[in-house]
């Protein structure tokens, strides 16, 4: 038995060899041996063709293997054109090549009935005007040291989609996500009653190199046409109203400090856009304004040679337990 057959060659008798040699070293010989007949053709090179007693065919040759099959093809309409040639294996088949295996064609099909294991000793390269990958469950994408994409357009679309960065990786955590654009970069939400969460464990910086505009209860897709100022934030009643709508006011605004709250306004001359020559202005368009002080003193100083001018339309009420005017 040669090696990597599973065939039995036991020796062959005498009587039952019936071989032709020609002077130069070729053979065509057939073994009639009972249970052991075979078949070999054999050039004087060395390579042949075996056919051994189970129908098996090997071949072997000391160089190269050429095939060219269905040559009429190619040919005119006049010509009887040749079917396609085809191999078919009932068994596994092993393709072992020790050099380079390079493979042509007009057009490749492979179809595979369970799965496809490939493996590349270094790179992997894979070149096509247009790729297609498909999978009716999952398609895994794992890089031990780097994942790189480049490309002039990045197109995703998904049911959901969540990212992990920073994973504990050797027993510690790590990790950092950057995003660099250079140009416009819009996160949206087309849900009316959907939401957008920007959460952090730790700190969160908003940093804006130009105007910035912030506008809640209505929906915009040229929000930069809002802006009045530097930054600007308005707070509009949304219509509809939504379901986790928790304002009894829409439109209304809140803010809430555990300890207090410092503002420092006009560090330069010129007011602001809406009133050019005011360090701050405060309008109350309908309703009320109050402002209490439940534990503590409340100091209101004019420096400088300004003066303080109170215009009041109606009347003014002061309840004091002392007064002092100087």
């Amino acid at each position: 038995m040669s090696a990597g057959s599973k065939i039995k060659d036991d020796k062959q008798e005498y009587q039952y060899t019936i071989p032709w040699v020609t002077p130069s070293g070729h053979e065509f010989t057939f073994y009639d041996t009972p249970e052991n007949e075979r078949l070999i053709v054999k050039h004087a090179s060395g390579s042949r063709i075996e056919f051994k007693a189970d129908g098996s065919i090997f071949l072997i040759s000391v160089k190269d293997i050429h095939q060219h099959s269905s040559i009429l093809s190619s040919q005119s309409e006049n010509a009887q054109a040749a079917d396609a040639s085809g191999l078919r294996y009932d068994t596994d088949l092993n393709l072992v090549v020790q050099g380079r295996l390079s493979i042509k064609a007009t057009s490749l099909d492979i179809e595979c009935g369970e799965y496809i294991n490939t493996y590349a000793g270094t790179d992997y390269k894979l070149k096509a005007n247009n790729i297609i990958e498909k999978a009716t469950e999952a398609i895994s994408l794992e890089g031990t040291k780097a994942i790189h994409v480049d490309t002039k357009k990045y197109t995703e679309r998904s049911v959901r989609h969540i990212v992990e960065e920073g994973t504990k990786e050797d027993g510690g955590p790590g990790g950092q996500n950057i995003m660099n654009c250079h140009g416009n970069t819009v996160i949206r939400n087309d849900d009316p009653n959907g939401s957008i969460t920007i959460s952090s464990a730790g700190y969160l910086n908003l940093v804006s190199g130009k105007e910035r505009v912030d506008i809640v209860g209505q929906d915009t897709d040229t929000p930069e046409a809002e802006a009045v100022s530097t930054f600007t934030t308005k707070v509009n009643p949304p219509t509809p109203r939504g379901v986790e709508d928790v304002s009894t006011q829409p439109g209304d605004y809140y803010m809430e400090t555990a300890a207090g709250a410092a503002y420092l306004h006009a560090s330069m001359r010129g007011g602001s856009s809406v009133f050019p020559t005011r360090g701050l202005s405060q309008e109350v368009m309908m309703g009320d304004m109050e402002q209490t002080v439940l534990t503590g003193d409340r100091k209101r100083r004019v420096g400088g040679r300004g003066g303080e001018e109170v215009l009041i339309a109606g009347k003014q009420v002061i309840r004091a337990s002392q007064i002092f005017l100087n």
